[in-house]
């Protein structure tokens, strides 16, 4: 297979032999009817076959591939035949050979050309270029090609949208993505560029529909750690109230729940060294009372740095959090002051009970990569550049069925 730049694809083979064995029979009637059958066997040598293919992008943004020409070209056919007449059929089969080798190569060439534009037409289909990340199919990542591909010297690029949207509203994130760095010399099959565009929007949607806002209690904890949200409690044992003893004495017996809201679009940052995050937010204390109302206790401003490791699971992106870096500061309260030391405390009791248990199952879930239904990725290298990430691997294909259905 060869790239022509500015063009598309030629698939050649060149020096194939084909064998063939098989029966043939007749039967016409003239003044009586003539019959007779027996067995065959042909082979064609030096043949060669050239296909030319293009990929294109329909206004939905699915890939295409269609067929732009084909030639091919038998150096030789033999057939010999078996049984009934065929000493006489052989001796004039020789004036049907360049008629039947002719047919044979228009033969060859609408095969090909139905594999691509039918088969291979059905493979690119099962490119998902909308991938739904959640159960009820209401925020997707956008893979759609935003462009044909483009083909260069020994290579082609496709460009696609890599943006989060919320199935109901396709409004665009007010900002533009930097650009992707060209493709350099690489020894892998395929290689993809993500930017930090992609999680950004993924922010600014998450942002927009309120999602990052969430009210915790004891029962999102693992029922040993469910103590720590008690404002009563033994002094070895720890939970709020002995970090915030007014707490305790305000309002004795009493669960807490946390309300942890983002008050901006989370970013996203890459460089060679680190995936990073950066999220500004806010958590409200409340104390859960024995008549089912909420007391407030106090507020907190947040702003954290997270950084994350990814890796390739497959052809899903995934992450965990290495580090969380915070600041606090009081904003409002109930009961009475409380020292950055003690938001301090409180805060690690919910960083590490909460917020990277959170985390960690959200990058669990991961991003998948745009891939064919048939391929699956091998040798794979995921390295970080700057203001993106890169994935090099090689590609497998291993179609379970050749068997399509065509319309």
């Amino acid at each position: 297979m060869t790239v022509n730049p500015g063009r598309g694809l030629t698939w050649s083979l060149s020096g194939a032999g084909i064998s063939l064995h098989g029966d043939w029979s007749y039967s016409k009637r003239v003044l009586f009817r003539v019959r007779d059958h027996g067995s065959f066997d042909a082979s064609a040598s030096g043949a060669s076959i050239s296909v030319s293919v293009t990929l294109g992008a329909t206004a939905a943004g699915e890939p295409t591939i269609r067929t732009t020409g084909c030639s091919c070209h038998i150096d030789r056919l033999k057939i010999r035949l078996h049984g009934g007449a065929s000493w006489l059929y052989n001796l004039l089969i020789g004036l049907a050979e360049n008629y039947l080798r002719r047919s044979l190569q228009r033969m060859i060439c609408k095969a090909a050309e139905e594999a691509i534009n039918m088969d291979a037409a059905f493979e690119l289909e099962t490119l998902r270029v909308k991938v739904s990340l959640d159960e009820q199919n209401l925020y997707l990542l956008d893979y759609r090609l935003v462009s044909s591909p483009t083909f260069a010297s020994g290579y082609l690029e496709s460009f696609h949208k890599g943006e989060f949207f919320n199935a109901g509203d396709p409004t665009e994130a007010p900002f533009q993505p930097s650009p992707l760095p060209s493709p350099p010399t690489v020894d892998r099959m395929a290689t993809f560029w993500a930017s930090s565009y992609v999680l950004n929007t993924a922010g600014y949607v998450l942002q927009k529909r309120g999602i990052l806002r969430q009210n915790f209690t004891k029962e999102d904890l693992p029922e040993q750690s469910r103590q720590i949200l008690r404002t009563t409690c033994g002094l070895f044992s720890g939970c709020i109230g002995t970090f915030v003893p007014a707490v305790g004495k305000m309002f004795p017996n009493a669960s807490v729940q946390i309300e942890m809201y983002s008050t901006a679009p989370p970013t996203a940052g890459i460089d060679p060294e680190k995936l990073t995050g950066s999220f500004a937010g806010a958590m409200v204390f409340r104390a859960r009372l024995s008549d089912g109302s909420l007391a407030h206790l106090f507020g907190m401003a947040v702003t954290a740095k997270i950084t994350v490791a990814p890796r390739l699971h497959g052809e899903i992106l995934k992450a965990n959090v290495t580090s969380l870096e915070y600041t606090v500061a009081l904003t409002d309260s109930s009961v009475g002051p409380i020292s950055n030391d003690l938001l301090r405390i409180v805060f690690d009791m919910a960083k590490r009970m909460i917020i990277i248990p959170k985390l960690n199952e959200a990058g669990e879930m991961g991003l998948p990569l745009p891939v064919l239904k048939h391929i699956r990725f091998t040798n794979t290298e995921l390295k970080l550049e700057h203001d993106c990430l890169r994935v090099s691997t090689d590609a497998a294909y291993s179609p379970s069925s050749l068997h399509y259905v065509r319309h």
